[in-house]
């Protein structure tokens, strides 16, 4: 039988209560008998899970060094409990390669990656490489290790019969130039997110709405949101939030190798990156991913209007839902996965695997 351990005095959702963990799992939420650690009335959120992150620390999920463990333990110093390494468009080995690296290590979990192309459109490519975009095809999934998620163009060749047939899949529409309609008939075939929303997509239109306001009208989508301040202006997200509710939601960080290293060069899918004021630019200009954590998304959401309990509901139950993930709750049976904060909304401590 598995060792109990006990979270004391958590304000788990403004409610003093203990936290019983066996086995990695919460066995219950209550006032419970016994010693544990003490956190004095400290708040406890689910732990964060982050579906889109390139890298960090100068670490990235294509180096050829496997290095996903101390990316790991970075992110779980960070406040991530969970991610998805997201490869960029590349060469068809170089993502085979980045995809066979071993996921079960120490640190923050890893239950599988997200590919960020190949399949994209080249008008909104981004920062992503146009040399090796592709057709779509369930190929590279086939070759690929521990595939989750993919962010697609859906009105490319391909694309409809490659949602279809990959249910083990979620599909992500982004990098894209569908209008209203082509984004409609994906979602009924099965894509269940935006990637990035905003980004690297149509924009609204009042005659020509696009993608956003085709994922308004399906329920079931879930919008990726960047709310590091710089990709989406706040009235913005604001506005998405209040369109979209807050349980459709989903934090991200889009973090890349530059995240933690301050201002100066770096590179993302072998493209040189300039980050000046906290902002990543490729040569031409182009905005590309983030230097900010998910937690610190959190934060910069909070610092937006939204209150801190959505805000963290964005980055743990609603990205767990997405993925069909057994975290982001704080309820017996649930991962033990918790982020502590203080009454600043400063991170203490993340506990992964009810490891503390």
């Amino acid at each position: 039988m598995a060792k109990e351990r006990i979270l004391k005095n958590a304000k788990v959702f403004g409610r003093i209560t203990d936290i019983v963990i066996s086995g990695g799992k919460i066995a219950s939420v209550g006032k419970a008998d016994g010693e544990g650690l003490d956190l004095g009335g400290m708040k406890v959120y689910p732990g964060l899970i982050d579906v889109h992150c390139h890298g960090l620390c100068g670490m990235d999920t294509m180096d050829e060094e496997d290095n996903l463990e101390k990316m790991s333990l970075y992110q779980l110093e960070s406040g991530t409990t969970t991610w998805y390494p997201t490869t960029m468009t590349a060469k068809l080995s170089d993502i085979v390669r980045a995809t066979s690296k071993n996921i079960n290590v120490n640190g923050a979990n890893i239950p599988g990656f997200h590919l960020e192309g190949p399949f994209i459109n080249p008008i909104y490519r981004g920062a992503q490489s146009a040399l090796h975009i592709l057709e779509p095809s369930a190929a590279l999934i086939d070759e690929c290790a521990s595939v989750r998620r993919m962010t697609l163009a859906p009105e490319l060749p391909g694309s409809p019969a490659l949602i279809e047939s990959r249910k083990d899949v979620q599909f992500s529409l982004g990098h894209s130039d569908a209008d209203h309609a082509t984004a409609s008939d994906a979602f009924e075939a099965g894509v269940t997110s935006l990637t990035h929303t905003f980004n690297a997509m149509k924009g609204i239109h009042h005659r020509e709405p696009g993608p956003i306001s085709a994922a308004l009208d399906n329920e079931g989508v879930y919008f990726e949101l960047i709310a590091d301040g710089k990709h989406v202006h706040p009235s913005a997200v604001r506005m998405l939030v209040k369109a979209a509710g807050k349980e459709r939601i989903v934090l991200i960080s889009d973090s890349m190798r530059a995240r933690g290293l301050g201002d100066g060069e770096s590179e993302l899918g072998g493209q040189k990156i300039t980050v000046k004021d906290g902002i990543a630019l490729t040569p031409d200009g182009k905005l590309a991913g983030s230097v900010s954590s998910l937690f610190e998304c959190v934060k910069s959401i909070i610092g937006m209007g939204i209150p801190e309990e959505d805000a963290f509901r964005m980055a743990s139950e609603n990205p767990a839902r997405l993925m069909k993930l057994n975290k982001g709750k704080i309820e017996a049976g649930y991962d033990a996965d918790f982020v502590i904060v203080d009454d600043e909304c400063n991170l203490v401590k993340a506990i992964v695997r009810g490891e503390f």
